[in-house]
């Protein structure tokens, strides 16, 4: 147990040193008692980790006058900044992160610097790397793993909005295909068999795979599988080209078509991320009530556009904003850069009619 406290602290003060926590070269650290009340170990193991790096040449102790930061040691400074990178073009879960972001980053007394990706892509990694920030947050499924690996190796600490299943990548997301699975089996139990799943085409990670996987194994087993219904047509960023800040009203029409253009409509239809209201109002256009005709469950990662008189997996975003800051801080305060993932449980509103 000592020796893992102990080594955890000689990393700890390792990569802070090294980082320019406590400045450049010749710089004067904290006395030992300050260091033990920051790491919140004893003043033993304090000595003990600060003796280890002077052995290391990261530092060197002179009695009394204290411990310095050595000569050849080549500090990364402090900018007491974290850096957004995001491919926020407008749509509300978006601006109400950033909103969220700036807010837990003045409660730590830190800035934000946001840089949107898609602007940028032709620097990345080496942008980044270079960027004078002690940390990284990852929204829109816009870390890469190229830029991933850059920042491990540099060892700076980042976190990712998305599941990505890198070694050296921390992640915060929801637990996309047990909600999933769940959901599915909720609507077998109401006696629903043709079940229809509407979402927008994604490539990154396994997410869009993993999902397919689940609704593949649960509905052969229930001995009513059709690949057909599983609907992943437009990209996001399709539609934002093309429609701008409607394109989720755009999108919403054209999911509805998909479905009227089926042979017979769905007992049952989950909903991921589009707009329901703009749904039935399409349908309606062609003298559907879809209400009526299939049931509708909706999966929503913004819990206030939540369409009570349905039943729903709601992923409030702004819990997972806050556990990812949260994350990214503890690795700026500790020295650490992961990795650690942090998988978050919706909110399930199955309510049987």
């Amino acid at each position: 147990m000592f020796d893992a406290k102990y080594t955890d602290v000689v990393e700890a003060l390792r990569f802070d040193i090294r980082n320019g926590r406590f400045g450049g070269r010749n710089a004067r650290l904290p006395s030992f008692r300050e260091l033990s009340k920051e790491y919140k170990v004893s003043l033993v193991t304090i000595a003990k980790s600060m003796n280890f790096l002077q052995q290391e040449n990261v530092i060197d102790i002179q009695g009394t006058r204290g411990a310095f930061v050595k000569a050849d040691v080549t500090a990364r400074p402090r900018s007491n900044d974290i850096a957004l990178i995001h491919n926020f073009i407008g749509d509300i879960e978006g601006f109400h992160a950033i909103e969220a972001l700036e807010e837990y980053a003045k409660e730590k007394k830190m800035g934000l610097l946001s840089l949107k990706a898609a602007e940028s892509t032709q620097y990345l990694p080496e942008l980044l790397t270079k960027l004078n920030a002690d940390g990284f947050i990852f929204m829109h499924s816009s870390l890469t793993g190229e830029t991933a690996e850059a920042l491990a190796h540099a060892h700076i600490p980042f976190v990712s909005f998305n599941r990505l299943d890198l070694d050296c990548v921390s992640w915060v997301d929801y637990d996309n295909t047990g909600s999933f699975a769940g959901a599915l089996k909720f609507l077998l139990s109401t006696g629903c068999r043709r079940i229809a799943h509407i979402d927008f085409k994604v490539n990154f990670g396994n997410y869009q795979a993993a999902l397919h996987a689940v609704y593949r194994k649960t509905l052969e087993e229930a001995g009513c599988f059709d690949e057909r219904l599983f609907i992943a047509r437009d990209t996001r960023g399709e539609m934002r080209r093309i429609f701008g800040q409607q394109f989720l009203e755009a999108a919403s029409r054209r999911a509805a078509r998909y479905l009227l253009e089926l042979p017979e409509l769905p007992d049952a239809i989950i909903i991921r991320s589009f707009s329901g209201e703009v749904l039935l109002d399409e349908f309606a256009r062609h003298g559907v009530d879809l209400e009526k005709k299939s049931r509708l469950l909706f999966a929503l990662e913004d819990i206030q556009s939540y369409p009570e008189r349905f039943p729903a997996l709601l992923f409030p975003y702004r819990e997972k904003v806050r556990a990812g800051f949260d994350l990214l801080y503890k690795f700026i305060r500790t020295g650490s850069c992961g990795p650690e993932c942090i998988l978050l449980q919706p909110v399930e509103k199955f309510v049987v009619r």
